[in-house]
């Protein structure tokens, strides 16, 4: 009898175990475009019905949209008064909110890092007070129409620093510069949004002599954040998704930080629709195992997924889904968004239903 109920237990607890189904507690979105595409009149259809795109992403098992904010945009794009109006539907519609302040008029990545054109005569004292008065002044603004980030990135992919030439991390002055306007920020946000989550992002997630250098950096000056976000293209950075999953594990590790993967997508086709040259699209650039077809496309945010939830990382986001071309709107994403030329989604994103 007691050897039964030993057995018992044994076969109920291999049965708890393995019925658990993964869980990331970030399925997200960036859907920058998506205030320009609306103008543009751009409707997406599901099933061949025409259906609004935030239902589209919540059926998907979307639960995170990231917005992207520039400063002062040519075009106005992606400024306040556009990301404000979206931000607002997108938490009315029940989703968690994740804002990327570029801390530039316009695109911020590791080759990328401009300082407004308002800021570009401060000094670095100017542009410290700079850093801390929009921060706060853009929170006061979003907390005021009703849609306060649930999570902020100080800077976009910041691996080579922000806010250049103060903060390039190019000699030891740089990475002094770099450091205190990220503690600027991040003071302000603790001591005015405490509630808010914070996130530092880098690109090449898949390099953890990279990250581990970067975040070193970070933890020896005493920055404050809660979150490492790391940006994943295999048609840029290596092709081995093991990798990535390595790097979360060591991160995790090494900074007692969350992870996630804020930024990946693949292509779905190597075509194009419009005149505009994609960001990705060669034979070259593909993973053998997945082929640019929708169902190549699928298994990729599977396989990144169940890397990173095996791996210990808290969630995903697929960098602009919905980028589709039309004649009023030109595309270098439209071979990597979730919708066919014709604007028909193709069940990517329910991959996030298996993680939910």
């Amino acid at each position: 009898m007691k050897y039964r109920l030993i057995l018992l237990i044994i076969i109920i607890n291999y049965f708890k175990l393995f019925s658990l189904s993964p869980k990331l507690e970030m399925r997200g979105v960036d859907i920058s475009y998506l205030a320009q595409q609306k103008d543009c009149e751009i409707q997406f259809y599901k099933n061949g019905k025409t259906t609004p795109i935030l239902q589209i992403l919540n059926e998907a098992g979307v639960n995170w949209i990231r917005l992207r904010l520039w400063h002062t945009p040519a075009e106005n794009w992606n400024n306040l008064e556009y990301t404000l109006k979206t931000a607002q539907e997108i938490k009315a519609a029940g989703f968690n909110f994740l804002l990327d302040i570029h801390y530039s008029d316009t695109w911020a990545d590791p080759n990328n890092q401009k300082v407004p054109k308002a800021w570009e005569k401060l000094n670095f004292a100017e542009l410290c007070s700079a850093v801390e008065e929009y921060t706060f002044d853009v929170l006061k603004k979003f907390n005021e129409a009703n849609c306060l980030p649930d999570m902020i990135q100080i800077g976009n992919e910041i691996t080579n620093g922000m806010l250049w030439q103060h903060g390039k991390l190019s000699d030891k002055q740089g990475i002094k510069n770099f450091t205190v306007l990220l503690k600027k920020a991040s003071l302000i946000i603790r001591k005015n949004f405490p509630e808010m989550k914070i996130m530092l992002h880098i690109d090449r997630g898949d390099n953890g002599t990279l990250s581990t250098w970067f975040f070193n950096i970070i933890k020896n000056n005493n920055i404050d954040y809660d979150i490492i976000g790391l940006s994943y293209y295999s048609y840029w950075n290596g092709k081995n998704l093991q990798n990535v999953g390595k790097n979360i594990r060591d991160l995790k590790k090494r900074f007692s930080k969350d992870v996630c993967i804020v930024e990946t997508s693949y292509m779905w086709t190597l075509n194009w629709k419009d005149n505009c040259n994609n960001i990705a699209g060669t034979k070259a650039q593909l993973i053998d195992k997945y082929p640019a077809t929708p169902e190549g496309q699928k298994n990729y945010l599977h396989d990144i997924c169940d890397i990173t939830y095996l791996s210990g990382g808290c969630g995903i986001f697929w960098w602009e889904p919905t980028a589709v071309a039309s004649k009023n709107f030109s595309s270098s994403l439209e071979n990597t968004a979730w919708f066919d030329f014709d604007n028909n989604y193709n069940n990517t994103g329910n991959v996030f239903l298996n993680f939910k």
